[in-house]
């Protein structure tokens, strides 16, 4: 269980940066990585794959980019040599982002020759038998109006299911993609208290986390020279909250009703670190709360504490997910779960594997998850904590250091 720790400062606690490098994920790791596919390729009997997926792209390269309608692929060798195929639009971000081997270029898509042609043409190359070729998924993933080609109608043959070649290696991460996580988890904590007091009765949701979320950026920009987010999809950090009984559905949306006295508020925030992420999402409550959401408060935060109480290295983590369904039956919350426990996150913020009872993966020490079951009551509001947890050799840590009781998250009303 994790231990009651006093409120943080307002500055996460940063060594100055004019003291040690920023954290990041060197090319020399990323020449390993693409090493180690390519041993999980010898073992299966691979002459090529395909990589399409842009996180895994992106894992194996650096090279984060904007998905859009033109095919971007990675193309590994059973002798190590890589090419990655890449529109015009993307060549100098390609050449300038990676050691990878060859950048090949098409002009654009779908053009007088079909950018899949490109990577049959490479295959080709590589002398890869159409039964020997291995792929993450059957040719590009169809996205903003692509049709093409699949893989397997350009070689005749359905590739090799490839994907866990890659997956299984994303899932422990090295002590880089760690130390990324970490200052992502500490960046977060300062956003949401910073997030946290600006909260204020009469105001809309947008009104109280825009202004806080701007400030913090700003400070990461400033104090972190050289720092920029990776990735597409977001301003590098991220804090907002939702508020009243659209927070009884777990995906709900800012409604902009304002905050109001005796409202649930869920919350969320986040930071880009050389493309990895972190969540800290916690339930505030506006003035007093009530008997009924004082119960469904500590319902909740007895699931999240179980949950991170059973984690450890050699659990399943189907059976993290049984553990608080377990509780929650025994609390009379069974009926307000909605979703399983947590997912692993890293490059993106739903990873594999899941804290889910049909997941049959084995927790490992490295493997970094959010834990955050929730107690959704309608009529109420719903109530989820979220913290990143990294599992380590003797069991697991919280890296997400913020408060979880609800003294700690009354707003003032």
């Amino acid at each position: 269980m994790p231990r009651t720790k006093k409120s943080a400062p307002l500055t996460p606690t940063l060594s100055p940066v004019g003291e040690r490098e920023l954290p990041h994920i060197s090319q020399g790791e990323f020449a390993l990585r693409r090493e180690s596919v390519t041993a999980g390729m010898q073992a299966a009997g691979l002459d090529a794959m395909c990589v399409f997926y842009p996180a895994r792209v992106a894992w194996l390269t650096g090279f984060h980019h904007i998905p859009t309608e033109r095919p971007i692929v990675v193309m590994l060798d059973s002798k190590g040599r890589s090419v990655m195929v890449v529109p015009a639009v993307e060549k100098e971000h390609a050449e300038s982002a990676t050691t990878i081997d060859e950048v090949r270029v098409y002009f654009e898509y779908p053009g007088s020759v079909h950018p899949m042609e490109t990577v049959f043409e490479v295959l080709g190359e590589m002398n890869a038998r159409p039964h020997r070729t291995g792929a993450d998924h059957d040719g590009y993933v169809p996205y903003w109006g692509y049709r093409g080609p699949r893989l397997s109608e350009l070689t005749g043959a359905l590739p090799f299911d490839a994907e866990m070649i890659v997956e299984s290696l994303r899932r422990v991460k090295s002590t880089a993609e760690l130390d990324c996580i970490q200052l992502s988890c500490d960046w977060a904590v300062r956003g949401h208290r910073r997030m946290q007091a600006a909260i204020a009765v009469g105001k809309t949701e947008m009104e109280c986390y825009t202004p806080p979320a701007i400030e913090t950026l700003f400070e990461m920009v400033n104090e972190m020279p050289g720092w920029r987010p990776k990735g597409n999809d977001d301003t590098g950090f991220g804090a907002m909250f939702v508020g009243g009984r659209s927070t009884a559905m777990p995906h709900g949306f800012v409604k902009g009703h304002g905050v109001q006295p005796g409202d649930v508020l869920v919350s969320g925030a986040g930071a880009n670190i050389d493309g990895y992420r972190s969540e800290l999402e916690r339930t505030m409550i506006v003035g007093e709360p009530t008997a009924e959401q004082e119960r469904a408060f500590a319902a909740m935060l007895a699931l999240q504490t179980r949950a991170i109480e059973v984690m450890a290295p050699g659990v399943p983590a189907g059976e993290v997910e049984l553990a608080v369904v377990r509780l929650a039956e025994e609390l009379g919350v069974s009926g307000n779960l909605r979703h399983h426990v947590g997912h692993s996150i890293g490059l993106e913020g739903h990873e594999a594997p899941f804290l889910d009872r049909g997941d049959d993966a084995v927790l490992e020490p490295g493997m970094v998850f959010t834990v955050e079951p929730g107690v959704y009551v309608k009529e109420l509001g719903g109530f989820r904590h979220s913290d990143t947890v990294v599992i380590t050799e003797d069991g697991r840590r919280v890296m997400t250091d913020y408060p979880r009781e609800l003294r700690d998250l009354i707003i003032e009303a």
